[in-house]
C-alpha cells in the first residue's frame, strides 16, 4: 500500500438506493465540499512519479465517497460534516465543513507501519462562479506500534479558478509543522486542472510535489514521492 498526496483529494463510495437522484453542481468553483444526500462518488486513476532516492513510483488512485445526508459524507478515510449554511447560487459565499478521519499512511519494515488519525476544518470561500479560495487546519497523531507516537499540525491554502465551462485550474499548497520527525517542518504542492465530461463525470489531472524525505524517519522511501503526476476519472450516481 502507497501513500500519494494526490489520492488524498479523491473520494469513492457505495451508493444508496436512489430515485430522481440530485448531483452536486459540475462546477469546481462552487461545488459544494461535501455530496449531496444518497450521491455517490467513484473514482479511478494513476500516479506516476520519482521518490527523493530516484526510484520510481507507479501507485493506483483509488477512492470513495458517500452522502449520507446534504451535510454528512462519509468515505474510508473519515466523515466530512458541513456546520453553516451553503448557498452556490449566492457570490461571494463560504463554507465550512468538519473533519476526521484516517490522513496518512507510512510503511516501515524495521519499525512497522505508521497510520496518521486526525481532525480538523476545511473551508472554501467561493467570490464568483469562476474563482474561490480553498483552507484548511488539521492536527494529526501518527499511530506506530515499534516507537512512541508522533504528531503534526497542517494548515493549507488553494485556489479554483473556472477558464472555461468545461475546464477549472486549481493550485494548492500545505505547510507541516512536525513533531517527533527527523525533520522539524515540510511543504508539498499541487497545480492541475479538471475536465467536465459530463454533468456527472471528469476527469482531473494534476502534478504534486512534496519535500518530507520518509526514509529519514525509518520509512520506506517509496512510501511518499518527491515529485508525482496523475489523472483520475470521476463518476456521481
Amino acid at each position: 500500500m502507497k501513500k500519494s498526496v494526490l489520492s488524498c483529494c479523491l473520494f469513492l463510495l457505495v451508493p444508496g438506493a436512489m430515485a430522481e437522484q440530485v448531483y452536486s453542481d459540475p462546477n469546481p468553483v462552487t461545488r459544494s465540499l461535501v455530496l449531496q444526500h444518497e450521491e455517490a462518488v467513484v473514482t479511478a486513476g494513476a500516479g506516476y512519479g520519482e521518490s527523493h532516492n530516484g526510484e520510481s513510483i507507479t501507485t493506483p488512485l483509488l477512492a470513495f465517497a458517500y452522502g449520507v445526508t446534504d451535510d454528512v459524507t462519509i468515505g474510508p478515510l473519515g466523515v466530512r460534516y458541513r456546520f453553516n449554511a451553503f448557498d452556490s447560487g449566492n457570490q461571494p459565499n463560504l463554507e465550512l465543513v468538519a473533519e476526521g478521519g484516517l490522513m496518512g499512511f507510512y510503511e516501515s519494515e524495521e519499525f512497522g507501519d505508521s497510520f496518521a488519525v486526525g481532525a480538523g476544518f476545511a473551508g472554501k470561500y467561493s467570490l464568483s462562479s469562476q474563482f474561490a479560495f480553498t483552507f484548511g487546519a488539521h492536527y494529526v497523531s501518527w499511530i506506530e506500534d515499534e516507537r512512541d507516537n508522533r504528531s503534526e499540525v497542517r494548515a493549507n491554502g488553494g485556489m479554483l479558478y473556472q477558464v472555461h465551462p468545461k475546464l477549472t485550474l486549481f493550485a494548492q499548497a500545505e505547510y507541516r509543522e512536525l513533531k517527533g520527525f527527523a525533520q522539524d517542518n515540510a511543504v508539498n504542492a499541487s497545480v492541475g486542472g479538471i475536465w467536465n465530461v459530463s454533468r456527472r463525470s471528469e476527469v482531473t489531472f494534476a502534478v504534486n510535489y512534496d519535500d518530507f524525505e520518509p526514509a529519514k524517519d525509518g520509512y520506506e522511501d517509496d512510501s511518499l514521492a518527491e515529485c508525482m503526476m496523475g489523472i483520475s476519472y470521476t463518476y456521481r450516481y
